[in-house]
């Protein structure tokens, strides 16, 4: 690993002004890209100006949440100081933006002085044209002049970290109540929008999470929650010159700039020159503060080895914020007042130290974009102008800013265009378009072709999806769909995984690259992912191939309405085409874009019941199964004597249960659950190991280390389980099997080469070498007559890989009626 890099002690407005005089280091690229709408033909009717103020309705007193020890502020408490404030000032604007997944209100607030209804629509201009034309907007005297810089502040979004909140009400009071000459023309010259408590649930409860059981802050790129849909919302919608994600608790005070890998698509030239100063800059406001805690800062750019603290993949916000192009920064406050043995006082004392330092962070990168008004808005539109013009990311130099050398330098290279193909080329059409309305929802820009074309060597249909890759945020569409770097050689370390995600290979769909040429066809700028299914005409028997989450939806619904559903040998399925199925298969048709065809003739299948899962699981594997329509029920090692009845069809295992440890009672009901038949699909080493235990399959399964995660390359051998699988896989510790008995079938291995992108070590018992070719999925029959299929890939994770849901679904439905 290479040394720590260490950052001379230098005054912030020293670093500043040496940054901010570099230049650009390459001549600009011509290129051709799609024409945009102009932001001056945008309708903007349903722009008003400044204040917009609502009533926020108040909460009943909880004297049980977990902010009263604290000594911060309790959420019953927060609406009516909002309200307060929008009464007692015209400065103040707060809405009920959205609700928690637990059914709190989410308060989204913006401060700024009042603007009639043609300054905000002229505000709204700027804003657009920042993206749309930026290199007119960099010229543009009256917008350089005029425009409401934005700062966004994202607080609370782990719900037992608290001060954030506390900080953003302090400024927000603040501003809204100080008459100073300073502060009204700050305010003029500013938007300040603050998500006040992004995580309400947790913070009531005082849990990381929110009350679905998801760590908001591993979301914005799948954005599978409310409270993140709201947090993209407000970053796409603000345009934040600076982001700040407030948390705690890191000893000294940590704020980004972060340690390599750094994600190889964004502008990081634009980014780490102000990154860095404003960081230093807090550093010594936080000096300013007279505490001894605060005396320094943890920079992990400057003070930690790579991969200590990285920003490289986009699920947290900082790291989305920053493929929109905002200048973020994660913010850890530094004492944790959560201590069991601390006293009253101490608590108290903590959080306030904590909301101070937040509070610094906030004046200070406010600061900042005033004292570099014009630099920062130059490069926020510089960062969508590269994007328009296709030009190629910069080199940077070592020394670029001081401690940057060659293990910060990541890039990649960006494609022409991508193809999502609609009709005969598309693997799902449903996957197409949720993948689709993922790019669009996440800022991205996507066309549909009104003819058939060729490109590549292939024939598409006319509806094909288009991502011209001249476009403003081609970092963050490019983030979703390539394929992802191989950063195993470089890094010994990463903060968390996933090391690489691509949606464009394991949410299901088919998409395809164009390196040189944009299709030559008349392309129409879409904003929303449609998929239409098909229900072949005639009196034919129904096949439905189960390649999507959609598929099991649709068998499920069916089987709920007690319509006669046969499982092929090959994990398809078959509906008779009776009138009254077709009527049943049409609504799911209509309902999920399901694509049945004519089945084939002489078919011969299992048919198929209402299935129950049980779980032994998290919260990934409720809502997954809930995805696929299962009805699916809790089970722990505690409770299988009520929860493992008869009703239960399968046993999806995802958490270690040591059978010597169950009770009598509990390994009972377990054995008559299996003597009974029930199927069983494990996941990882902990299903490997219930399955060794119970003597069902006898396998052996070995772990990677816990760091490896990303996109693997795999070999689908067919089955009911893979028969038209996706060429790739998710992995995060991916787990591999070998020693099979005589009973197991390998549905799935690894390939020879196993990592396509991510991060894992190549040799070792652990390592790739020793995964390759070995199995990742297996199925068999016990001895007993359980059907059971073993995961060595994780079809869970986060709700993040789509393209594996219908492998688990259709293992279950194996598992369950063989």
């Amino acid at each position: 690993m290479l040394s720590t890099r260490r950052l001379p002690r230098l005054a912030a407005t020293a670093v500043s002004a040496a940054l901010l005089a570099t230049v650009a280091l390459t001549e600009p690229a011509s290129a051709t890209a799609l024409p945009t709408v102009p932001p001056t033909a945008v309708d903007l009717s349903d722009v008003r100006g400044y204040p917009r103020q609502s009533t926020l309705p108040v909460w009943p007193d909880n004297p049980a949440d977990a902010s009263i020890p604290i000594g911060v502020t309790p959420y019953d408490d927060i609406a009516p100081k909002l309200n307060a404030l929008q009464r007692a000032s015209d400065r103040v604007s707060a809405r009920v933006a959205g609700k928690s997944a637990g059914g709190y209100d989410l308060y989204a607030v913006t401060v700024t002085a009042p603007e009639s209804r043609s300054e905000a629509r002229q505000q709204e201009t700027w804003k657009r044209l920042i993206e749309d034309e930026p290199a007119r907007a960099q010229r543009d005297r009256k917008l350089l002049a005029g425009y409401k810089t934005p700062l966004f502040v994202n607080a609370n979004i782990h719900g037992n970290e608290w001060e954030g909140t506390d900080a953003a009400l302090r400024v927000i009071e603040e501003f809204a109540t100080d008459r100073t000459p300073e502060v009204a023309e700050l305010l003029r010259r500013n938007r300040l929008v603050f998500n006040i408590t992004s995580n309400p649930d947790g913070r009531v409860a005082g849990t990381r999470a929110n009350a679905a059981g998801y760590d908001l802050n591993r979301d914005l790129t799948i954005v599978a929650q409310p409270e993140t849909n709201l947090i993209r919302d407000l970053i796409i919608d603000t345009k934040p010159i600076i982001t700040l994600d407030l948390h705690g608790y890191v000893n000294p005070t940590l704020l980004h700039p972060s340690t390599p890998p750094h994600n190889v698509n964004n502008e990081y030239d634009l980014y780490i020159k102000h990154g860095l100063p404003n960081a230093l800059a807090i550093e010594e406001g936080l000096r300013g503060l007279g505490y001894a805690e605060t005396q320094r800062a943890r920079i992990p750019f400057r003070d930690d080895e790579p991969g200590v603290w990285d920003d490289f993949p986009p699920i947290y916000v900082p790291s989305f914020a920053m493929l929109q192009s905002s200048i973020p920064y994660t913010i850890e406050a530094p004492l944790n007042p959560r201590g069991g043995s601390l006293t009253p006082a101490e608590r108290v004392r903590r959080s306030g130290i904590n909301t101070d330092v937040h509070e610094v962070a906030i004046r200070t990168s406010l600061r900042y974009i005033q004292d570099h008004r014009a630099e920062v808005l130059h490069d926020q539109a510089e960062v969508y102008r590269r994007g328009l013009a296709g030009e190629p990311l910069r080199e940077l130099p070592d020394g670029y800013v001081p401690g940057w050398g060659p293990e910060d330098n990541y890039n990649t290279t960006f494609p022409r265009a991508y193809v999502i193909p609609s009709g005969t080329g598309q693997r799902s059409e449903p996957a197409a378009a949720r993948l689709v309305d993922l790019l669009i929802g996440s800022g991205g820009r996507v066309w549909q072709a009104k003819k058939s074309f060729t490109a590549g060597g292939k024939r598409y249909q006319a509806g094909s999806y288009v991502i011209d890759m001249h476009q403003p945020k081609r970092g963050l569409v490019n983030s979703l769909l390539e394929p992802g770097a191989d950063i195993t050689d470089r890094v010994n370390d990463l903060y968390a995984g996933p090391a690489a995600w691509s949606q464009g290979l394991t949410w299901g769909a088919t998409v395809d690259t164009l390196w040189d040429n944009l299709p030559r066809v008349r392309l129409e700028r879409t904003y929303d992912g449609r998929a239409e299914g098909t229900l072949p005409a005639g009196w034919s028997d129904l096949r439905l191939d189960l390649r999507d989450a959609a598929d099991l939806l649709a068998v499920n619904s069916l089987l709920a309405k007690g319509v006669a559903v046969y499982r092929l040998a090959d994990g398809s399925v078959v509906v008779p085409g009776t009138p009254g199925n077709r009527k049943l298969a049409g609504a799911e048709v209509r309902a999920h874009a399901v694509s049945f065809e004519r089945a084939p003739s002489r078919w011969r299948g299992t048919r198929l019941d209402r299935v129950v899962v049980g779980y032994l699981g998290t919260v990934e594997e409720r809502d997954t199964l809930a995805d696929l329509g299962f009805e699916a029920r809790a089970v722990t090692a505690a409770t299988l004597t009520d929860t493992l009845t008869e009703d239960v069809d399968v046993l999806l295992v995802a958490g270690n249960v040591n059978l010597a440890d169950l009770t009598a009672e509990n390994r009972a009901a377990l054995d008559r659950f299996l003597a009974a038949g029930g199927g069983v699909v494990g996941l990882g080493t902990a299903g490997a190991s219930f399955s060794n235990a119970a003597a069902l399959l006898t396998v052996t399964a070995t772990a990677a280390p816990s760091l490896a995660s990303g996109v693997a390359n795999i070999v689908n051998n067919g089955g009911p389980v893979t028969t038209s699988a996706i060429p790739h896989t998710f992995i995060s510790q991916p787990v591999w099997f070998t020693n099979l008995g005589a009973n197991v079938e390998v549905e799935q291995s690894y390939a020879a080469d196993p990592l396509l992108s991510g991060w894992w070590a190549t040799d070792g018992a652990n390592g790739q070498a020793a995964a390759a070719n070995q199995a990742s999925i297996v199925r068999g029959v016990s001895a007993g007559g359980n059907g059971v299929v073993l995961f060595g890939t994780d079809p869970t994770f986060r709700l993040h890989p789509k393209g594996l849901q219908s492998q688990l679904g259709r293992a279950v439905l194996w598992a369950a009626q063989r």
